[in-house]
């Protein structure tokens, strides 16, 4: 299945639910703020994106003076979702990499669902 800009928005919505996730909130807003940038075309569900706007918080201002933070699931698929939310140097979301076991070894297959949280890093 081919990355598209509603896949990314898939991905931000399923992650802005997780209540045991600092910025979930957050994240939902940058978003709305941003352009997509850049879709991966590799089979994963990464994408870069730029958001405009001032008077957003930082993304990861909660988990200390990070630039990423990795977050990994069960999933209904057999194999862990692995995603690192990325901010640019002004702390807004720049990007996600979304994938399909904790190293990407394969395309992410449709209608994955997310499990339990199984780690960040660093630690929340």
């Amino acid at each position: 299945m081919a990355n598209t800009a509603a896949i990314a928005a898939t991905w931000v919505d399923t992650l802005s639910l997780r209540g045991e996730l600092p910025f979930a909130q957050l994240l939902s807003e940058h978003f709305s703020h941003a352009s997509i940038t850049r879709l991966c075309d590799c089979g994963c569900n990464s994408f870069d994106c730029h958001v405009k706007g001032t008077g957003l918080a930082p993304l990861l201002g909660s988990v200390g003076s990070v630039s990423s933070i990795e977050v990994a699931f069960e999933s209904n698929c057999g194999e862990p979702i692995d995603v690192t939310v990325r901010t640019d140097d002004r702390g807004l979301l720049s990007g996600m990499d979304v994938h399909l076991g904790l190293s990407n070894h394969g395309a992410m297959p449709a209608g994955v669902r997310l499990g339990k949280l199984l780690f960040t890093t660093p630690s929340l």
